[in-house]
């Protein structure tokens, strides 16, 4: 029963602590590693017009939450004009509407946005299911030229999508006399609206988006048409030319259904286009932009708000579970032997200061000193107290003898030996000492070489950079390490050193 608690508790802690790095993760895209680069897109677009000398007013569809991207910045390049921005609400899209009093000869107004895509894949607007639409009345002969097209493409086809891909491809690439009325009926510029109206003869809802496909840097380009039917589940993409399911990579979706995205009052040689390139960015500064547009509160189990000096002290106390754990698997899993429980972890604490080499030289020859003054005084036969107390002063003289002596040869390294913990060091001596005495040399000599080396190992683990990276940024894995604490606290088989030290028997 003991052992179940004690496992259930540790599912509950690692699985709260895991749920909520997957959210930072997989919603605000915080990276794993410190040096991850994220891709980060900055479009512009530019509205160029000529003022006829009077009030003018100029308005710009602008993208709403686009499926697939985070929107991180937008801003508006004005000049001497007013600008108001609307919300979206009861489907109508964002706007920004930019008027002034008096606008004469050529004008030219912005808006930038930078975004950045989180899928690989645009995510289609989840929103209600459209209604199924009414078969238009068509004019004849085309009536009987979409039916015909419409009929052959059910007959070859298994659900939606793929009679939208085949029909789609047959218009575009037959050279039945039924297709190519169709296509007579159509240009370049309403193709896909064309297709639209094609498939709601089928009765199959269906939508033309205005986006820009990122995938390389470009200038002046127009928005790309891409159709998208609804399955009765969610809107699939497809490419108007081929019928091919899916959409251009990146695809930041500008507008739906609309392809002329402004509306002007007293100008006139309106022209938008729209220029992007990609600008490099650190991962985790768009998990921190992300998190302010979002407000989810999940970056606030994180460092990034504390102040700097506060963030730098609670990177080392971060780290001192992981040294904790690396105690709980040296001792109660290989059997290391050592001074106490977290004299080890402290001790790699002081080594992250020092660096590894001098701190051990710097330990060996406080804990040798001490050891040689403290057996000394066991002829003396001091009660306990005042035994430590002598010891703590002894050990603080040597670590300050240590410091001067440095001080005068100029070794740098000699003077960070104040930064040792020095009641643990005291208690080190002490206990060594008395392990010495009942125990005997090996023995002790033997904890002591098991201390330094659990040091050792806890060092490197406080010390690793990915490690502190992980722990600073998503500090809820402390409850991993709980969990793992807990699982180890009731395993009660055998050590390592155990196995070692009885394998005669297991030969027998």
């Amino acid at each position: 029963m003991r052992f179940s608690a004690v496992f259930v508790l540790a599912f509950v802690c690692a699985a709260l602590g895991l749920s909520i790095a997957y959210l930072k993760v997989n919603r605000l895209s915080v990276p794993l590693d410190a040096s991850a680069e994220a891709t980060v897109w900055d479009v512009e677009a530019r509205i160029a017009f000529e003022g006829r000398g009077g009030p003018a007013k100029v308005a710009l569809e602008l993208p709403n939450t686009p499926p697939g991207f985070a929107l991180l910045d937008e801003d508006f390049v004005s000049r001497a004009y007013g600008l108001a921005v609307s919300t979206a609400e009861n489907g109508s899209p964002r706007k920004a509407v930019w008027t002034v009093r008096r606008a004469a000869g050529t004008q030219a107004l912005y808006y930038h946005i930078k975004v950045y895509p989180k899928r690989e894949e645009v995510a289609a607007d989840p929103g209600p299911a459209p209604t199924f639409p009414e078969v238009p009345e068509y004019a004849e002969p085309l009536r009987s030229a979409i039916e015909a097209v419409l009929k052959k493409a059910r007959e070859e086809s298994a659900d939606i999508v793929t009679f939208t891909s085949l029909l789609v491809a047959n218009i575009n690439e037959s050279q039945d006399e039924n297709v190519k009325l169709i296509r007579k009926s159509a240009t370049d510029d309403n193709w896909a609206t064309m297709l639209t109206e094609v498939l709601a003869g089928a009765r199959i809802p269906s939508r033309v988006v205005y986006g820009l496909p990122l995938e390389k840097d470009f200038v002046d380009m127009p928005l790309t048409a891409w159709l998208e039917v609804h399955d009765g589940e969610r809107w699939h993409g497809f490419n108007p030319r081929n019928g091919q399911s899916g959409y251009p990579a990146n695809f930041l979706i500008w507008s739906y259904d609309n392809p002329k995205i402004t509306t002007t009052k007293g100008v006139r040689a309106v022209e938008v286009g729209f220029s992007g390139n990609r600008t490099p960015m650190p991962q985790l500064s768009v998990a921190n932009t992300i998190e302010s547009k979002l407000d989810t509160g999940l970056m606030a189990l994180s460092l990034n708000d504390m102040p700097v000096r506060t963030q730098n002290v609670y990177r080392v106390l971060l780290m001192v579970p992981l040294g904790a754990f690396v105690i709980v698997l040296m001792r109660g899993v290989v059997g290391v032997p050592t001074f106490g429980t977290f004299m080890p972890v402290l001790v790699a604490l002081a080594f992250r200061e020092t660096k590894l080499a001098a701190g051990i030289a710097l330990f060996l020859i406080v804990v040798s000193a001490g050891l040689a003054i403290r057996t000394a005084l066991t002829h003396l036969r001091l009660l306990l107290m005042p035994r430590l107390a002598s010891v703590l002063v002894i050990t603080i003289g040597i670590m300050l003898a240590i410091s001067l002596l440095s001080a005068k040869l100029g070794i740098e390294q000699g003077l960070s030996i104040a930064l040792f913990p020095m009641v643990i060091l005291t208690m080190t001596i002490e206990r060594m000492s008395i392990v010495w005495e009942e125990r005997g040399p090996v023995t002790a000599i033997k904890e002591f070489l098991g201390s330094l080396f659990v040091a050792v190992c806890g060092y490197y683990a406080m010390t690793e950079p990915h490690l502190v990276y992980l722990m600073s940024t998503f500090p809820e894995l402390l409850l991993v390490v709980l969990a793992a604490c807990l699982c180890f606290g009731a395993y009660t088989g055998y050590r390592l050193s155990e196995i070692l030290r009885f394998r005669d028997l297991a030969k027998r």
